[in-house]
């Protein structure tokens, strides 16, 4: 009895206190009692060495709030690797990878466009899902093909005995969620968000003193049914809304745009034993936007649209893992419909139906002296919408040593492709971006990827520092070249607009974190470089890419104070991205001529934010709360730049910074929760 409470201790950061003994010996000693006392992990992260986390989502309603909401996307930004976006951008880099790289998905089943206007909210109602997965690279944890990382929403996986939900009212939007359980195998969640910005808010909502006129919505449905003790079945259902309207009353002229996400899933589990199940899915996805501009006897529209049905297959067996992937997908790019007087309208263009056929293999071989292999073997026939075939074969590798003192080492190799392309003509947060597909627009994205990572706990638990380093090479990458104008005064192509070339990325980042206690949070620094070099003569030489911030510092704080209060921050610095600056600006005959310098040569200033929320909950039981937040975004009210723009007036013209409107942010808002 002895010998095994003394293997737990030496696994657990624990203190240990034993009564005087009641007898001795030579070889025996016994005692009266043993009192275990070990550290409760309170931080909602978890994290491995590799890089990947977990994040419970619930803690989120703890987090600094933007006009009533907490963002999952927004949290993910404050993650080491994760390049801190401003205001109006809608991307998510990870390690300097472009947004369209990266495999975001619910449950699984993937979704192509997840952000709302400017970058502030996801489509993800976060009451909806249980955990939020994030992983550095998707070779890491998924078979899909991708070159960046992964950011996979979790829906409940278990039946509660008892009705639980939540409902959130702020300044901007409504949102609540009902977890339902049907009888003792069958739970259904429901939740809706809806919002109702230009109430509140339209003085924030003005771009060059015009009025913005905005609204969303996002509704979730999830049936999960445990039909045997074997057996489990779990279907979903997404769809979202955006529409916004802009009048230009300079141009006199009015921008309409609409968009939204439809999604439906189903997937099956049976489990063989405990280190044996069999996985089935099966999904529908579809994302179109269609943005519209109406002036006097000119009407220019550019629709879009993708859609993917997919099957996804996996079976687990011991340290076996094999599957095989389907994927069917639609894809319009966008498409310029141009009504006028002195010109006829573009022709179509062509709608691209590929198809991706995927089989993979994973054995998790276990080795001495803590050693863990970790063989990938993945391959996929690609058929674009030329009727070519592509064999993209996809090995990886990944390599762990966990050692008692020293902390957990993981090296990771993958060499990856991606047939997908996201591009268009502006990420400051409009829904201008579309997809396409390898074949008719160029060739196969690849990457080769190689990091680094390490991890160690200390001070008994309360404590960890993990560190990366990271090095990726692109083929084959995509820049859109054109702008607005393109479609009203010349004869418009996308192939000539679209820039084709390489890049290469790499970093490092260092993150302390407070796992235990009522002070949980972590700080850390990255470094990071994003290069591209494109062969089109208008953009010779390599530059930084549109996203590429080299520092960047990130810190989050929770502290628990007591059975009310609850206090947040979150701080984030770095540096400015970069932007082309022209090199000549000269107006003839009320003309206005423009000779752009070097790609991406100049860089807006550093760009940092403080967020603080409080949260006072007014009762707090077991099984109810409910409370008040008070949430201020940008507390030091930074005036951060967001882009330069050229504005002309009256015959004159000017080149400058443009702010972001929201020097300051505060939002109250009110919380209740059954569980």
């Amino acid at each position: 009895m002895i010998k095994f409470i003394a293997i737990i201790i030496s696994l657990l950061p624990c203190r240990v206190y034993a009564e005087a003994p009641v007898a001795d010996s030579d070889s025996t000693r016994q005692l009266r009692s043993v009192v275990v006392s070990a550290q409760r992990y309170t931080s909602p992260l978890r994290s491995r060495a590799d890089g990947t986390r977990t994040w419970q989502l619930s803690a989120l309603q703890d987090m600094p709030k933007i006009m009533g909401n907490t963002d999952p996307l927004h949290v993910a930004e404050l993650l080491p690797g994760v390049l801190t976006t401003a205001e109006f951008d809608a991307g998510l880099h990870i390690q300097g990878c472009d947004n369209g790289h990266n495999e975001v998905s619910l449950d699984g089943a993937p979704l192509y466009g997840v952000q709302h206007l400017l970058g502030f909210f996801s489509v993800f109602n976060a009451a909806h899902f249980q955990t939020m997965t994030y992983a550095p690279t998707a070779s890491l944890e998924s078979s899909s093909n991708h070159l960046g990382g992964l950011l996979r929403m979790n829906t409940m996986d278990t039946i509660p005995g008892l009705i639980t939900g939540e409902v959130a009212i702020g300044p901007m939007s409504s949102q609540g969620t009902l977890r339902l359980p049907i009888g003792r195998r069958t739970l259904l969640v429901a939740s809706a968000r809806e919002a109702y910005m230009n109430l509140l808010y339209s003085r924030w909502m003005k771009f060059d003193d015009e009025q913005l006129r905005y609204n969303f919505g996002d509704y979730n449905l999830t049936l999960l049914h445990q039909a045997t003790s074997r057996d489990r079945l779990r279907f979903n259902f997404y769809g979202g809304h955006d529409l916004a309207r802009y009048d230009v009353g300079l141009y006199q002229a009015e921008a309409r745009v609409r968009w939204g996400n439809q999604l439906l899933s189903l997937d099956h589990q049976h489990v063989f034993r405990e280190d044996a199940d069999l996985q089935h899915a099966l999904s529908y996805s579809r994302y179109g936007n269609d943005f519209q501009i109406l002036q006097q006897d000119i009407r220019l529209a550019v629709p879009s649209h993708i859609a993917d049905l997919s099957y996804r297959s996996q079976l687990r067996w011991g340290a076996w893992r094999v599957g095989a992937d389907v994927s069917l997908l639609s894809i319009q790019p966008q498409s310029p419909e141009l009504e006028r007087e002195v010109h006829t309208t573009y022709e179509p263009e062509p709608l691209q139906r590929v198809q991706q056929y995927t089989l993979r293999g994973e054995y998790v071989w276990q080795l001495p002296h803590g050693f863990t292999l970790r063989p990938t073997l993945k391959g996929t026939c690609y058929i674009d919408d030329q009727r070519e075939v592509h064999w993209l074969p996809s090995p990886a590798l990944t390599t762990e040593w966990r050692t008692a003192r020293a902390g957990t080492f993981n090296l990771h190799y993958a060499w990856q492709h991606q047939p997908l392309f996201q591009t268009g003509i502006t990420s400051i947060g409009l829904p201008v971006e579309f997809w396409l597909a390898a074949g008719r627009y160029g060739e196969v994205q690849e990457a080769h990827h190689v990091s680094l990572s390490h991890e160690i706990v200390f001070g008994r638990g309360r404590w960890s520092l993990a560190t990366s380093i990271y090095y990726k090479y692109l083929r084959h990458q995509i820049e859109y070249g054109g702008n607005f104008l393109d479609f009203l005064y010349t004869n418009y192509d996308l192939s000539r607009a679209l820039l084709h070339g390489d890049g290469y990325n790499y970093g490092a980042s260092i993150t302390l974190m407070r796992r235990t206690g009522p002070v949980t949070g972590w700080v850390s620094y990255t470094y990071s470089r994003s290069m591209r070099r494109f062969t089109d003569a208008r953009y010779p030489g390599t530059y930084p890419s549109n996203h590429d911030r080299p520092h960047e510092v990130n810190a989050v704080v929770n502290w628990r104070i007591n059975n009310h209060w609850n206090v947040a921050a979150t701080y984030v610095f770095c540096s400015g991205t970069p932007f082309t600056a022209p090199d000549y600006l000269f107006m003839v005959n009320h003309t206005l001529l423009v000779q752009n310098g070097r790609r991406n040569a100049h860089r807006l200033k550093p760009y940092q934010r403080l967020d603080l929320s409080v949260n006072y909950d007014i009762r707090r039981t077991a099984r109810f709360e409910h409370g008040l937040n008070l949430s201020i975004y940008n507390t030091t009210m930074a005036n951060n730049e967001l882009y330069y723009r050229l504005r002309v007036h009256d015959g004159t013209f000017a080149y400058r910074a443009k702010g972001t409107v929201l020097t300051i942010l505060p939002s109250l808002s009110y919380y209740l929760r059954w569980k």
